[in-house]
């Protein structure tokens, strides 16, 4: 059976000459696989709605049909399918062109026919061919029948591979929508991050100039201080030195106090009054209507000391030297004093400098007392009531 075939085949006379067949001279067989493979399906409804009647319900079999049956013989329909198809496949019309006979036509239709992209334009030319008989045309519809078999399995396992790429990629996509929202949420934690940053930064910025400033200012007023009071070095050297002065005084005055303690008892009236050692001064005392003011002393001891200037008939005046009272309050009194008692043992520094310098601009009399007792204030107050006196020759 497959001889008598073949034979028949090999009978068939080789056609002539040149002219390349139409779409309307195939076979009808052929026109099917030649509209749904060599056009497009939306070149196919182009042309359906061109040149066809349509109801405006067709689907795409039905257009494809249309277009096969009128493919059947020659029309403007055919003709304009021929026209399109010898556009579209110009390149492969020459390159099939070539072949001079149905072996080397054969040939060239199973080259491309691998290629698989190329067939569409490939199936064309080997169908319209001079030198395809029948025979070859039936060889080619055959293999194209069968790569549309492939081609719908492949479809189909495309198709399920293509559902679960597009699962997997519904998965990647929310995946990414994750991940995506994280760092969009990552990036809104650093921007508030990086903008308290820098209000810290600006704000530490401010403390820092307003620092500098005040340094600035500080360190001038410190310049002005020392171009107004240029011996204020020395005069703080000379507090200093005071300051040990008065410290090394109270100690000797301590070692003092403490020998006379061990000295046995003497009648007053022979031994002279020891230092440190509270004797009641028995001169009479003038001092009426003066100011004294008493600068330190015991706070336990200001009574007395008030009881001795106003038996003197004078007034009274009391500043602690600095301990409770203010410093402010030490210059009123010291105006309003005629003479005063600075008692250096029981007065911090500032009040001490105060008194003398006071003194000194003023020309007031003032005696100052080492030991805080009140033997040694009654004695501060007539040897000041005798300087008084032998001043104004009284």
């Amino acid at each position: 059976m497959a001889e008598s075939c073949c034979a028949a085949h090999a009978a068939t006379p080789p056609t002539t000459g040149s002219r390349r067949r139409r779409l309307w001279e195939l076979g009808s067989h052929a026109h099917c696989p030649v509209i749904g493979v060599c056009m497009p399906l939306e070149r196919v409804r182009q042309l359906a709605k061109r040149l066809l009647v349509l109801q405006g319900d067709e689907d795409d079999y039905t257009l494809h049909c249309s277009l096969v049956t009128a493919a059947a013989r020659r029309n403007a329909v055919a003709e304009a399918v021929q026209r399109d198809l010898e556009q579209r496949f110009a390149l492969d019309l020459r390159s099939a062109a070539q072949a001079k006979c149905r072996e080397s036509l054969m040939a060239w239709w199973r080259a491309r026919a691998v290629q698989g992209e190329a067939i569409a334009g490939a199936l064309w030319a080997t169908l319209t061919h001079a030198r395809c008989d029948e025979w070859l045309e039936m060889r080619v519809l055959g293999q194209v029948h069968m790569l549309q078999h492939q081609v719908g399995a492949a479809q189909r396992v495309d198709l399920s591979r293509h559902r679960e790429l597009a699962a997997e990629h519904q998965a990647l996509a929310n995946e990414y929508a994750a991940v995506q929202q994280r760092v969009t949420t990552w990036s809104l934690e650093r921007a508030r991050e990086q903008q308290a940053w820098e209000q810290e930064k600006l704000r530490m910025r401010a403390a820092q100039i307003s620092l500098q400033t005040q340094l600035a200012q500080a360190q001038e007023q410190v310049m002005r201080w020392q171009a107004a009071r240029p011996d204020l070095p020395e005069r703080e050297a000379l507090r200093e030195r005071l300051a040990e002065q008065i410290e090394r005084n109270q100690a000797l005055q301590r070692e003092v106090s403490r020998l006379a303690s061990r000295l046995p008892a003497v009648p007053p009236d022979v031994a002279e009054p020891a230092s440190g050692i509270d004797v009641p001064v028995t001169v009479p005392v003038k001092l009426e209507q003066r100011v004294v003011l008493c600068v330190g002393g015991r706070g336990g001891s200001v009574p007395q000391y008030r009881q001795a200037v106003e038996g003197c008939g004078a007034h009274f005046l009391h500043h602690d030297g600095g301990s409770e009272h203010k410093p402010a309050q030490l210059e009123p009194q010291l105006a309003a004093a005629d003479l005063v008692i600075c008692q250096t043992g029981c007065i911090s520094h500032d009040a001490y400098w105060r008194v003398k310098d006071h003194c000194k601009r003023h020309r007031k009399r003032c005696v100052f007392v080492e030991t805080p007792s009140r033997s040694a204030f009654e004695r501060a107050l007539a040897q000041a009531a005798a300087d008084e006196s032998a001043e104004t020759g009284c």
